[in-house]
């Protein structure tokens, strides 16, 4: 009977051991991986922030105000107070509208920058040179190809058109462990011209463009850019369009494109400009991706000659807009598992010139809550005109939209909205013969 129970007792505690060894290995993850404690996951969320200016130009004016007593030019001064904001970003866009053709500085109509210009942009905190605009062939081919060699020997990368026949349509830029893809387009004033200036054949496939008036088949090539550009591994895809009419409001195939690319391409985000006017902005929802993009129709002037006092009075042509945007970044055990829109706003902006020491003065003023308080608005005693430009935007973005810590507008923030309802399947069509009954009732009384 002792034997019996010794036997027992052995036999009981192997068991318990064996339990708490394969309990022990279910807890740790260990043997077939499919244990009663499974591992929570490691969820990390970090962000990308981007900014975009508009055009950057570069009448007579402006570089002979740049020059220096040794022959060179330096446009520095000109960032001096919007600097900061743009190097905060992870990548910073603008829109160079000037031609770096190796030829002798001129200004409005067929521009020629000094070569310093791209170097400058780039020591302001620039990362991507758009390249696609209607003075892109100021120059020609020649200068299309030179403008290129000079921007991307300054450091900075260049979207919209290409050096060779071999490069693609798009570009990746690294930043905060994601490859973000970039697509830029210029509108054309007719199938082979822009600007009126004729495309040369010889860089015709080099040079990224779209006629407005037949959007709807060019669009093609746009969204091929995109796909293409997902298909070369990046993990979103930022799109710049020069398009529109100047000093006008939004067009209406500037909606329709907006609608069509952001609702079907996949891209994560509209930047513009042309109109040399600021435009509204807006955040379009994409039922098929899931996401929210943002659009913005014109950013209007970052820097320019452009005055009311040489323009009939168009005030608007001095206002600007810094366009960001801000995407929350998740990756689950290391493995990116979502890009979404966190924050979209709008830093507004106002071209300063007046004279010091006997030539003229330009800042691109940032009209941040501590705008009045800028050496360059204290200096020319231009404060009422900040002041009018930054009531001019606000109004013409919406004034009713709240403003962050620096005193941007913002048009968009995650904490505050509501994913729109699904629509329920045949819930369009029903809703669509109701109108078409109303619509038919109404001719009937006609």
């Amino acid at each position: 009977m002792k034997l019996k129970a010794l036997i027992g007792i052995v036999i009981v505690c192997l068991a318990g051991i064996a339990l708490g060894a394969n309990l022990s290995g279910h807890i740790a993850g260990d043997g077939d991986g499919k244990g009663l404690f499974e591992p929570e996951p490691v969820v990390e969320v970090s962000q990308i922030t981007m900014v975009c200016a508009g055009d950057i130009m570069a009448h007579k004016p402006q570089y002979n105000s740049a020059l220096q007593a040794d022959g060179t030019y330096d446009f520095t001064d000109n960032y001096a107070y919007i600097k900061d904001y743009i190097e905060a970003a992870d990548i910073a866009f603008c829109n160079v509208e000037t031609v770096f053709g190796g030829q002798a500085p001129r200004g409005y109509p067929t521009f020629c920058a000094p070569d310093e210009l791209a170097a400058n942009l780039k020591s302001v905190g620039f990362d991507v040179a758009i390249t696609s605009n209607n003075h892109m062939l100021d120059c020609g081919s020649d200068g299309v190809l030179r403008n290129l060699e000079v921007l991307q020997a300054a450091g900075l990368r260049t979207v919209g058109s290409q050096l060779t026949e071999e490069e693609a349509n798009f570009i990746i830029v690294p930043a905060q462990g994601l490859n973000v893809g970039v697509v830029a387009y210029t509108y054309q004033t007719s199938p082979t011209t822009i600007n009126a200036i004729n495309i040369p054949s010889a860089i015709a496939t080099r040079v990224n463009s779209f006629d407005p008036d037949n959007w709807e088949t060019d669009i093609a090539k746009i969204e091929a850019d995109v796909q293409g550009a997902r298909d070369a591994g990046a993990d979103m895809v930022v799109c710049y369009f020069h398009w529109g009419e100047e000093y006008s409001p939004v067009r209406d195939y500037q909606r329709e494109m907006a609608s069509r690319l952001a609702g079907d391409s996949g891209m994560d985000v509209i930047f513009a400009s042309h109109p040399h006017i600021c435009q509204e902005a807006e955040v379009l929802w994409s039922d098929k991706y899931q996401k929210n993009v943002p659009v913005y129709y014109s950013i209007g002037n970052f820097i320019s000659n452009q005055r009311q006092e040489t323009l009939g009075g168009r005030k608007n042509v001095e206002d600007g807009i810094l366009a960001g945007v801000t995407f929350d970044v998740t990756r689950t055990d290391g493995v990116l598992t979502s890009i979404t829109l966190s924050k979209a706003d709008v830093l507004p902006t106002w071209v300063n010139r007046y004279q010091r020491g006997g030539a003229w003065a330009y800042h691109v003023v940032p009209l941040d809550n501590n705008f009045a308080e800028c050496p360059s608005i204290t200096a020319s005693g231009m404060l009422s005109r900040a002041t009018a430009s930054l009531e001019r935007t606000t109004e013409l973005i919406n004034s009713q939209y709240p403003k962050d810590e620096a005193g941007r507008l913002v048009i968009f923030d995650a904490s505050q909205w509501v994913e729109p309802e699904p629509v329920v399947e045949g819930e369009d069509a029903a809703a669509s013969d109701e109108s078409a009954e109303d619509v038919s009732d109404e001719e009937a009384q006609d």
